[in-house]
């Protein structure tokens, strides 16, 4: 009696949920200078951080400090093994939850960059969740307004390569 072998492929292909709008800038100013600037401009005043220390309730989350401080990014070599990329973040979030805002730096605290594909953009502004088209071109004029911003562009975010090293 023989036996047949069939080899079973299975295709895993998915789609990123990619709900934010991405905004490159283009600026010499350290990300705590980019942030003061900001404020002054557009009233959003970021806080250092991917997350608050305390949950909803008021108690302390459960997690390593370096998870709510940094957007970690992991990349597997053959030398090295499992290396990780801490990459500075700031957030802004509404009373309400209605936007978030996070300013997430493009280079790593190492030296990496987080998009290779957009090497000439220092920082990323992510809203998430809906902004109003009317309220992106405001900001956009906002950000361009502070002298030491050379560039802000609205990107899309599904065309990029490396677009899953944006998720958090």
């Amino acid at each position: 009696m023989s036996t047949i072998k069939k080899q079973v492929t299975l295709d895993l292909d998915f789609d990123l949920e990619l709900d934010f709008v991405l905004v490159g800038i283009s600026s010499a100013l350290r990300d705590y200078r980019l942030c003061h600037f900001i404020y002054k401009h557009t009233g959003l005043a970021f806080r250092r951080g991917k997350e608050d220390y305390l949950d909803h309730k008021g108690y302390v989350k459960e997690k390593e400090r370096d998870e709510m401080d940094y957007h970690i990014i992991f990349e597997k070599t053959r030398q090295k093994g499992l290396i990780k990329h801490y990459y500075t973040i700031y957030r802004y979030c509404e009373s309400n939850f209605e936007y978030e805002f996070y300013l997430l730096n493009n280079r790593s605290v190492e030296g990496n960059i987080l998009i290779p594909e957009l090497p000439t953009f220092d920082y990323f502004l992510m809203v998430k969740h809906y902004i109003d088209p009317d309220d992106l071109r405001l900001l956009l004029d906002e950000l361009k307004g502070i002298n030491e911003v050379m560039l802000a562009k609205e990107l899309d975010p599904t065309s990029l390569k490396s677009k899953e090293n944006l998720i958090f």
